[in-house]
C-alpha cells in the first residue's frame, strides 16, 4: 500500500478503522446499542473483547487550503476523526499522513494543573502543544490579557472559578497561528459575557489557518465557515463534496426523520 501524499495535499487518510473499546456487562451492553452511533463488536465470551467501531473504511484527502466542516448526528464519528487527525488517536487499521502544523481546539483545558499557577500553566500548555519556551514568553502577555485574571495568574489554579479556568485554557489553545486546525465544537465556551468574545477569537484563527476541519452540529456555523463538508453516518463516510450539495442533502434527511411516526413498542406475547 503507497504512503504517498500529493503535494497539495494538507491530510491523506487511507482505510481507517478505529475501534474504541466497551467494558460493559451483557446487561449494561444492551441498552448502549441503541444509544451509541459506532457498530458495536463482540470478540469473546461475556462482553470482555467487546469494541465499538467509531470509524469503518474512512478514505480522505484534505487539500491544502480546504475548510472541511464534519457533520452528523451524535456518534456518527466526527470527534474520533478529528482525534486520528489530529494524532490523539491511533488508528486500529489503514494510515494517516499530515503535511503542516496542527493545532486543535478541542479542549479549553489542555495540559492544565490544578497545583500549578495560571503562569505556569502557560509555560506547561505551551511545551505539550510543542511551542518553544522563548514562543511561549512572547506569548505569555497576550494570554494573560485575553484571560482577563489580573492578579489570579500568580495563584493555584485550584483557586479559580471554572469559568476562570476556562477563559485561560481557551486563551492558551487558541494563542497559535497553525497551518491545519482542527475543531470540535467549541462556541459555548466560557461564560456568556466570554462567549463573544470567544466567537470572535476562534473566527480570526480559522481565517488564519491554511486548511481547516470543523466539526460542528450547528449547520449555520459550517456554512459560514466551510467551503466543503463531510457527512459521517456511524463511523462511515455518507457524502463528501460541494457544501451545499452535502448540507441540503443532511438537512433533508434530519427533515425526513422529524416527520417519521414514532415506532410503536413491541407488545407482550399475544397481545
Amino acid at each position: 500500500m503507497s504512503t504517498a501524499i500529493s503535494d497539495n495535499a494538507a491530510i491523506r487518510a487511507a482505510g481507517i478503522c478505529l475501534d474504541l473499546p466497551l467494558r460493559l456487562t451483557s446487561h449494561h451492553l444492551r441498552g448502549t446499542i441503541a444509544r451509541i452511533g459506532g457498530n458495536i463488536i463482540r470478540r469473546g465470551g461475556k462482553g470482555k473483547s467487546t469494541v465499538v467501531r467509531a470509524l469503518d473504511g474512512i478514505d480522505l484527502t484534505i487539500p491544502r487550503g480546504a475548510r472541511i466542516g464534519l457533520i452528523g448526528s451524535n456518534g456518527a464519528g466526527k470527534s474520533p476523526l478529528l482525534r486520528l487527525l489530529a494524532g490523539i488517536y491511533i488508528p486500529t487499521a489503514g494510515y494517516i499522513i499530515t503535511r503542516g502544523k496542527i493545532s486543535t481546539l478541542f479542549t479549553s483545558r489542555i495540559g492544565i494543573n490544578e497545583r500549578l499557577t495560571g503562569r505556569e500553566n502557560i509555560l506547561l500548555s505551551g511545551l505539550v502543544l510543542g511551542l518553544p519556551r522563548a514562543q511561549i514568553e512572547a506569548l505569555e502577555p497576550e494570554i494573560i490579557e485575553f484571560a482577563e485574571l489580573g492578579d489570579f495568574i500568580d495563584l493555584p489554579l485550584h483557586t479559580y472559578s471554572t469559568g476562570m479556568a476556562t477563559r485561560l485554557g481557551f486563551a492558551i489553545a487558541t494563542s497559535l497561528n497553525p497551518e491545519i486546525l482542527l475543531i470540535d465544537e467549541v462556541f459555548g465556551t466560557g461564560d456568556r459575557d466570554f462567549q463573544d468574545k470567544a466567537r470572535a477569537r476562534v473566527a480570526a484563527l480559522m481565517k488564519a489557518a491554511s486548511t481547516l476541519v470543523l466539526a460542528s452540529h450547528s449547520v449555520g456555523i459550517i456554512r459560514r465557515f466551510c467551503d466543503q463538508a463531510l457527512w459521517l453516518d456511524h463511523g462511515r463516510i455518507r457524502s463528501c463534496g460541494e457544501i451545499n450539495e452535502v448540507l441540503d442533502a443532511y438537512e433533508a434527511e434530519l427533515a425526513s426523520q422529524r416527520q417519521a411516526p414514532p415506532s410503536r413498542p413491541l407488545g407482550r406475547a399475544g397481545e
